[in-house]
């Protein structure tokens, strides 16, 4: 029997229908930012998805007041953050954040924050019940990303957005597109990507794959450990830099100060988390002198305040499984994803691994820029930013919107 390709699109449709139907607006607050001229409105939307108040996620919109927009940027958040990780100035001042840049230029910007947000560190087993995010997936992700690619294409119904991130921003934003291929305009991978065929790539990550794949099966729904400890580790480098640091962790040389003991989780490969590839560092530094080489410690200690408590164990199982090659359904198709693609590659980052996204996807506008010298956040936390970060990326999207 042959299937027309009417009712294959009309059946789609209502699928597409269906599954936005389960999501459901809980609130919404709007905050206006005084610039020299006019204004900076930030909307926050809470959206349920189905009947338990825990599979919430919120929804943002920052844009510039009675301005012809030029179309819309949609934001996914690194590992363990909220859209706050692209609203934080190191004066405290929004209007001079990551989102708001491109929001002055005269884009939308949108963002998600995703369903951890909000999730105190330790309630899980004891004032809440988490065994929901045990289905917290890169899937659920791309599904609460579609649900805002929908709310923004009902104000720019004749233009798609472009979608990326920083890190796992970048991740989910290629699983996105690996899914939706032609459902947006570009696609901005800032140091994150699930594909590599490097074999010391594969067999660094297999390990933590079974790692996160054992702690999904025991049903350990979250971790709320790795992000409170940094945050507090910032906290202590910040508030008491040459005090001695007294928190018992394995293999941290004794005699640390706390500048010295955060310096050493910034530069020093898998001090106490996983990563995505041999070599990898956060922040480039010396920790026995407490430097970081380019980074400002002021902008980390103020990104790292915006982190969430919590992280979903089944994310970082479908981040590091993909890059293990055991997970393949997020990347699979990206060789029909065609519309330009913005790579920014940090040398002792994820390094090589941005260099074999080029080969994954359809697109043959590809633009790539990065330091060889610099670490995973030294993009955004040099002083330097807005020339090397900011700026390229803005040009990008002038000639992709």
């Amino acid at each position: 029997m042959r299937i027309s390709s009417g009712i294959l699109a009309g059946a789609a449709v209502l699928l597409s229908v269906q599954a936005e139907a389960a999501y459901r607006v809980i609130s919404e607050n709007r905050t206006n930012i005084p610039l020299p001229i006019g204004e900076l409105q930030l909307t926050e939307t809470v959206v349920q998805d189905g009947p338990l108040s825990i599979n919430r996620f919120r929804m943002h919109r920052l844009r510039r007041t009675n301005f012809n927009s030029q179309g819309a940027l949609l934001l996914l958040p690194p590992l363990g953050n909220n859209f706050n990780s692209y609203l934080w100035d190191e004066q405290g001042n929004l209007a001079n954040s990551f989102a708001a840049f491109f929001a002055r230029a005269g884009y939308e910007v949108w963002g998600l924050s995703p369903r951890e947000t909000g999730i105190p560190a330790g309630a899980c087993g004891t004032t809440l019940d988490c065994s929901p995010a045990l289905n917290w997936s890169i899937q659920t992700v791309i599904d609460d990303a579609t649900y805002i690619r929908s709310r923004i294409k009902s104000i720019f119904p004749a233009k798609d957005p472009v979608i990326g991130g920083f890190s796992l921003g970048a991740i989910n934003a290629i699983a996105v597109v690996n899914q939706y291929p032609k459902d947006y305009a570009g696609l901005l991978a800032w140091e994150g990507s699930p594909v590599t065929a490097d074999p010391a790539v594969i067999a660094h990550n297999t390990g933590f794959c079974n790692q996160y794949r054992a702690l999904v099966s025991a049903g350990v729904a979250v971790d709320d450990q790795n992000l409170p400890f940094v945050k507090l580790l910032a906290t202590l480098a910040r508030t008491a830099p040459n005090a001695p640091f007294l928190i018992p962790v394995p293999d941290f040389p004794p005699g640390l100060t706390n500048l010295q003991a955060f310096v050493l989780v910034m530069s020093v490969p898998n001090p106490v988390a996983p990563s995505p590839r041999p070599g990898f560092i956060t922040a480039a530094g010396d920790f026995l002198s407490g430097q970081l080489f380019y980074s400002e410690k002021r902008r980390l200690f103020e990104a790292i305040s915006k982190f969430n408590d919590a992280t979903a164990n089944r994310v970082a199982r479908d981040y590091y499984c993909s890059l293990a090659g055991v997970e393949t359904s997020y990347t699979s198709k990206l060789s029909r994803f065609r519309a330009p693609v913005m790579i920014i590659k940090a040398g002792q980052g994820f390094g090589s691994i941005m260099d074999e996204l080029p080969a994954s996807v359809g697109s043959t506008s590809i633009t790539s820029i990065g330091i060889n010298a610099y670490a995973h956040i030294d993009h955004l936390g040099s002083v330097l930013h807005t020339l090397q970060l900011e700026s390229p990326i803005l040009f990008w999207l002038n000639t992709v919107l």
